[in-house]
């Protein structure tokens, strides 16, 4: 199977952290209703089940990687009281751009910052944060083990890293059903309303390629995570993944 690192989306020289930059300021005006589309809306549920598991933890201070046009963090900050900040950074100026309307919108000014940080090279000291999370970011990563092992830094001691992430289904029959809407619907779909084909192109791929479920748990045991376990959702659509430094 080709390593994740190697799917990029415009299948250029450039470093993948460039493409996937570029590729979400293209679609970054589409991203939120696109993401709804093709989950069927299920990504909205997929969130709250990993806020879940982070709630009984009862962080003050929470670094959202990847964070998009931040989703995940003002779900985290409705949801979670004991919330003081959360710290959003993503590779995309754009994402950031319609993250921060969404979050004046909400009056959630004070309670979310955003940051145009690789994840790679996290721009903060050793055991900042009382949790860490990433929703559907992993994949983009240009060494997911680096990335991984920046957020282990960043982490307190005993605190959690919660991985949500789209999975490929393994179980009949929604592997069949998977293979066949992944291949033919989404790109079709996502050529003609986001006016970037290799975008949803590079999503079922870089999915495929992704490490799922025992494979990632595995890499974050050899980080330092510990208790680390996984949850599927939705047929197996969707994984959910903790660990505690």
């Amino acid at each position: 199977m080709q390593s994740p690192e190697t799917i990029n989306p415009y299948k250029s020289d450039r470093p993948k952290g460039e493409q996937v930059e570029a590729m979400f300021n293209h679609i970054a005006s589409q991203y939120d209703h696109l993401n709804h589309l093709f989950s069927w809306g299920m990504d909205r549920g997929w969130r709250q089940k990993a806020i879940e598991l982070i709630a009984p933890f009862a962080p003050r201070t929470v670094l959202d990687v990847a964070t998009g046009t931040g989703d995940l963090a003002i779900e985290l900050c409705k949801d979670i009281p004991s919330i003081k900040q959360v710290t959003g950074i993503d590779l995309s100026f754009e994402m950031i751009r319609i993250g921060e309307q969404k979050v004046r919108s909400e009056n959630l000014e004070n309670r979310i910052t955003f940051l145009q940080k690789d994840c790679l090279d996290l721009p903060f000291e050793d055991e900042s944060f009382d949790a860490v999370t990433v929703a559907f970011g992993v994949r983009n990563f240009q060494d997911i083990r680096q990335g991984l092992g920046e957020m282990y830094r960043v982490l307190r001691v005993g605190a959690p890293l919660m991985i949500l992430e789209l999975t490929h289904p393994v179980s009949f029959p929604w592997k069949q059903g998977y293979n066949f809407y992944s291949t033919h619907i989404i790109p079709i779909l996502g050529r003609l309303l986001s006016q970037d084909a290799e975008a949803y192109n590079y999503l079922p791929e870089s999915i495929a390629a992704m490490p799922q479920r025992e494979e990632l748990t595995d890499i974050m045991q050899s980080i330092g995570f510990r208790e680390a376990y996984f949850r599927s959702l939705s047929f197996e659509a969707a994984t959910v993944y903790m660990g505690l430094k």
